[in-house]
């Protein structure tokens, strides 16, 4: 307790010895106006002019814009903002997208610096723009190289060494940076690493706008450094509280959640019709700094996820303690899917609504120990319709092999369903090789809104390609709501049927990545339009890319499909 009232002491200290002040009678003197909705993507993203207008521009003022990707483009849909002054134009992230091609986010601002020069009787050389970042991940960075090395423009490195030279921080995180764009409108700058190690909150005098990228938002805050992410919200709070900052509004990057309280949008959604609005207020801050606080004061042991009605406090597995050792435990089948190297396989839990079968778990394996030689499991990565089943000798808890505490047990293998006819082939080892590909909790009452039905890929074939450019792989459909469906099918992909902006020497290794998640617009996450051999070549999306990458699929052969929410009926039954 004493340690923790220390470093309080010492936050607080930091912000007194550092005081921000907005320059004498400059303080929110422009008008604000947030919009009520924004575009907010399409069910079919493959639809003409679904990727139309590829940004959505909403003036706040006349000096002050705040942009949005489309979400047909990068399902990220991350927001973007342009602050005018004088002297200086400030653009607070780049986007998600790389290529100007699938997103000209330079064009754009260059478009409305120019009008903005013509109605203030400026020339675009009397006007220096900023691109800094309110952290570093790629969603917030990708256009960077669209600004590198124009003229008149200036893009803030997005480490923290570079964050902090540039903006005068010499104490991060403690310092409070001040940034003018012109003698009367000044920006405060305030570290909050949390979220990524170089995050920072833009504090607008003339606006009273508070932009905090990632670190709050209408949506889930993903937590990577939690002590930091203590530190930073209590820093943001007392930045407020000690300068007596007016906040009109706390703008985020991103909208995840639904007008339904505590209910978001799934990871890739690229349609949200009911989405909430993108402002936030001192409230959802404070609320955000109290359960931090708690749970730190709490311990390591009870850290969690809560769910508030506007945002998901999300802290990512590593900052989270272990799930209970020795629980979940039972007999628990998986299904195997071969390699073309003997004895090298992919391992998919065969899940359901409750426990002790809630996880979707996928991760690489190598199976040895056979009780017959050779082991009958195929290699000819050109037939591998069969499906293969393994039955593990004892009970062991399902948390003890997510943990990491179990490395390998033994298992009778099956061709077919062994719950269903299967028929034995022998006993093998598995072994399990980390990490874990796939960790997904099933939750037997949440409810998310529709999204187009979307697969995770893995590569099932370790040669770089097969002779005829085809990279194979195996697609594992996300569960996502019950009753819902557990299928696997073999599929390949050629890279001369993708379109995309990354280097075509590069885009091979792109698509060999596993764990890539590829939605199906068009397609409903229905059971009855799952993908099936019947399916043949159909258009996916790859999810989270910055080159925009859309590939053509040829669904060769279904492996498996049972019917949730206890997925044991056959799909096809």
């Amino acid at each position: 307790m004493l340690f923790i009232l220390l470093i309080t002491l010492t936050i607080v200290s930091a912000h007194q010895n550092n005081p921000f002040m907005c320059p004498d009678g400059y303080s929110n003197y422009l008008p604000v106006k947030l919009p009520s909705s924004w575009i907010n993507g399409s069910a079919n993203c493959f639809e003409k002019d679904a990727t139309r207008p590829d940004l959505d521009i909403f003036a706040v003022n006349n000096d002050t814009y705040i942009l949005r990707e489309n979400k047909c483009i990068n399902y990220e849909a991350p927001f973007m903002y342009l602050l005018f002054g004088n002297d200086t134009v400030l653009l607070i992230d780049s986007g998600a997208t790389v290529s100007f091609v699938s997103l000209p986010i330079q064009q754009h601002v260059e478009t409305l610096i120019l009008h903005w020069c013509v109605a203030h009787k400026k020339a675009r050389e009397d006007v220096e723009l900023v691109v800094a970042h309110t952290h570093n991940h790629d969603d917030h960075t990708a256009g960077d190289a669209q600004f590198q090395y124009k003229l008149f423009t200036t893009v803030v490195g997005t480490n923290v060494t570079e964050v902090s030279r540039f903006f005068q921080l010499d104490d991060w995180p403690n310092t409070i940076g001040s940034y003018p764009l012109d003698s009367q409108r000044q920006l405060a700058i305030i570290p909050i690493p949390g979220h990524e190690n170089a995050s920072i909150a833009f504090y607008d005098c003339a606006t009273g706008l508070l932009i905090t990228g990632d670190s709050l938002l209408p949506g889930r805050l993903y937590i990577g450094n939690f002590s930091a992410n203590v530190d930073s919200i209590s820093r943001l709070v007392n930045f407020i509280e000690s300068n007596r900052i007016n906040v009109t509004s706390i703008l985020g990057a991103h909208i995840e959640m639904t007008q339904q309280n505590t209910t978001d949008y799934p990871k890739g959604a690229t349609y949200q019709p009911k989405e909430r609005l993108l402002n936030m207020s001192l409230e959802q801050l404070h609320q955000l700094n109290n359960e931090l606080q708690q749970q730190w004061k709490d311990g390591f042991n009870h850290r969690h996820k809560v769910y508030y009605d506007t945002f998901i406090f999300d802290p990512k597995p590593s900052e989270l303690p272990p799930l209970t050792p020795g629980e979940r435990v039972s007999v628990h089948g998986f299904i195997i899917l071969p390699l073309d190297q003997l004895g090298y396989v992919w391992i998919s839990h065969k899940p359901m609504f409750r426990a002790p079968h809630d996880f979707q778990l996928a991760f690489l394996g190598l199976v040895t120990n056979s009780t017959v030689n050779p082991l009958p499991l195929p290699t000819n990565i050109t037939q591998l319709s069969n499906q293969f089943t393994i039955e593990p000798l004892q009970q062991w808890s399902l948390n003890d092999l997510i943990n990491g505490n179990i490395t390998n047990f033994r298992t009778k293998l099956y061709t077919g369903n062994f719950e269903q006819g299967g028929r034995y082939l022998c006993d093998v080892t598995i072994n399990i090789i980390r990490p874990l590909l796939t960790v997904v909790q099933l939750n037997e009452t949440e409810v998310e809104s529709y999204q187009p039905v979307s697969y995770s890929s893995y590569l099932l074939s370790n040669s770089t390609l097969t002779t005829d450019n085809r990279i194979h792989v195996y697609l594992l459909h996300q569960i996502r709501v019950q009753p819902d469906f557990d299928s696997i099918v073999h599929a390949t992909i050629n890279p001369a049927d993708c379109t995309t902006d990354i280097d075509r020497n590069q885009l091979s290794n792109l698509l060999q990545q596993n764990g890539n998640q590829w939605a199906f617009p068009g397609i409903e996450n229905d059971i009855g339009d799952r993908l099936t051999r019947a399916s043949g070549s159909v258009r996916a999306q790859l999810l989270g890319d910055i080159y925009n990458t859309i590939c053509k699929i040829n669904v060769v052969a279904e492996i498996q499909c049972t019917i949730g929410p206890d997925f044991y009926e056959d799909c096809n039954v």
